[in-house]
């Protein structure tokens, strides 16, 4: 027993026992803690005293929605009250994940695969900025498991689906042309006469006040005309008064195909049990896409063999069907998924870039006014005119940022990345929501206005993987000088023939693209 006074005398022995215990009582008071904190933390702070130094937070503490055993939380679209068409609203409606949980989100796909969502501007830029030989992107599950079905008409999963050497080859040797700006330059003739034929159309078709009802459904028909026009080199005649059943069918399969994508996407996976509704409707989609398209390239590789060798502007569809080491079948799917992706993703577009110009009259007579210099009445758009053209690309670019019709750019991360303190493992899937970041004022001033002001000063241009509508990197969009050429040149004719209105405020639903909700009601006034 000690006496007043006297001092315990701790041996080494001693002091390592109550270390033990010391460590024990940590372990044990923080267990729920486990994943955030390593022994060798611990070890940390009993070394170092005051200073605690934390390892990354894991890909399982990102916070999210609650998850279900095998579908994790696909539940919230078919049993949740979320509604498939307007998915979008999760994001950044009332409900707005990214409010309640953070500015990074999981979700989890069946079997709880993580799906990471991401919306902070320092981790969008690091996600989109990983490159490699073989960028991977997701696939599109239900079209992969289609195609894979299909072995008769498909040998791959195309351009968007494939990955690796696979994907590789395809890109380069089916893209060169569509990609070239000598391509871009040869075909601007062509689009001049396809936006005045497009716009003879939808003054034909207004009502006694001026009003074209429906006016998607002949956006859309632009979409397939031109970009048939593009691919195939020849006009198909979607843009003639009286749709033809062709047309109108290929254009409703499309819209199918993206709306079954979505629903066989974000529903239950009941699909790979049995034949669901929607994937009953996404067979039937793709089967009349195949069937349609495929006709017209027969029809038109039999007249090109017919031509003279010297025509002056061969066709993409020729650059594809000569390139080599490919078989017929993968070439065909190509133009198929060319002509597939243009009809919906350049209709949609343009209807929100005439909605924008439409709500904002002083745009449209900046645009009128800039025109007015440089091209004369009655004279089509040149290169040199469009390249002048400062203030009409501006507002292309600002409704590329205010309404994208992809929202997010999806990746797949090919080394262990650190997102907002969460260290994220090679192979996690990442949602890139582009949109919604360029929606905050932090990274825009007076983000929710549409302003295209701001692209002629530069100040947006400091942040361009937040206004990346064509993706970025070895897997954008091989159609993106070609979008936007179209989207150049139809503004320009429209607005120097109509003063644009548009009554009602745009409905917006999720279509697997932001789409605009049917019927859009655009108001054409003659200038002249």
């Amino acid at each position: 027993m000690l006496l007043p006074g006297e001092r315990m005398g701790w041996t080494l022995t001693d002091l390592s026992l109550v270390l033990l215990v010391a460590v024990i009582l940590i372990i044990a008071e923080y267990k729920s803690w486990s994943s955030h904190w390593s022994f060798i933390n611990i070890y940390r702070i009993l070394g170092k005293g005051t200073k605690v130094l934390k390892e990354p937070k894991t890909i399982k503490d990102v916070p999210g929605p609650v998850a279900l055993p095998v579908f994790g939380t696909r539940w919230l679209y078919s049993v949740g009250g979320y509604k498939m068409n307007k998915i979008h609203e999760l994001y950044a409606g009332e409900v707005d994940l990214f409010r309640k949980y953070g500015e990074t989100v999981r979700e989890e796909a069946l079997w709880n695969f993580p799906v990471i969502n991401i919306r902070n501007r320092d981790d969008i830029e690091r996600v989109l900025k990983q490159s490699s030989k073989f960028p991977i992107r997701p696939p599109n599950e239900v079209t992969s498991y289609y195609r894979r079905t299909r072995p008769d008409k498909y040998t791959n999963l195309g351009l968007v689906n494939e990955q690796g050497q696979t994907w590789h080859d395809l890109r380069t040797k089916l893209t060169p042309a569509l990609t070239s700006s000598k391509t871009m330059t040869q075909f601007l003739p062509e689009l001049n006469q396809v936006a005045d034929d497009f716009n003879t159309l939808i003054t034909n078709s207004r009502d006694e006040n001026g009003v074209v009802h429906n006016f998607e459904e002949y956006a859309n028909r632009m979409g397939l005309e031109s970009t048939c026009t593009l691919i195939l080199g020849e006009r198909l005649g979607f843009l003639e008064q009286n749709i033809s059943p062709v047309a109108s069918r290929l254009a409703d399969a499309v819209k199918g195909q993206f709306i079954a994508s979505r629903d066989t996407f974000y529903g239950l996976p009941f699909w790979k049990i049995l034949p669901t509704p929607a994937y009953k409707r996404l067979v039937e989609s793709e089967d009349t896409i195949y069937e349609i398209i495929s006709e017209m390239v027969d029809k038109t590789l039999k007249a090109e063999t017919n031509k003279c060798a010297v025509d002056p502007v061969q066709s993409v569809f020729m650059s594809i069907l000569q390139a080599e080491g490919m078989e017929l079948c993968d070439k065909k799917a190509a133009i198929i998924d060319f002509i597939a992706a243009g009809i919906k993703t350049l209709g949609n577009t343009l209807v929100f870039l005439l909605y924008l110009v439409a709500k904002h009259p002083e745009v449209q007579e900046k645009i009128y006014e800039e025109l007015e210099g440089l091209v004369t009445d009655g004279c089509p758009l040149s290169t040199s005119t469009l390249r002048h053209a400062t203030y009409l690309k501006a507002c292309i670019a600002e409704a590329f940022r205010v309404l994208p019709t992809a929202p997010c750019v999806a990746r797949i991360l090919e080394s262990e990345t650190e997102l907002s303190s969460y260290l994220l493992p090679a192979g996690s899937v990442v949602l890139c929501h582009t949109w919604l970041a360029s929606q905050e004022e932090c990274n825009f001033v007076d983000a929710k206005s549409f302003k295209p002001e701001r692209w002629l000063d530069n100040s947006a241009v400091r942040y361009p993987f937040l206004v990346c509508p064509f993706g970025v990197g070895k897997r954008m969009c091989p159609g993106k000088r070609f979008v936007e050429l179209e989207l150049q040149v139809v503004l320009a004719q429209t607005v120097r023939k109509f003063h644009i209105d548009f009554d009602e405020e745009l409905d917006l639903q999720f279509e697997f693209l932001l789409a605009p909700k049917s019927p859009t009601n655009i108001i054409l006034r003659d200038r002249h």
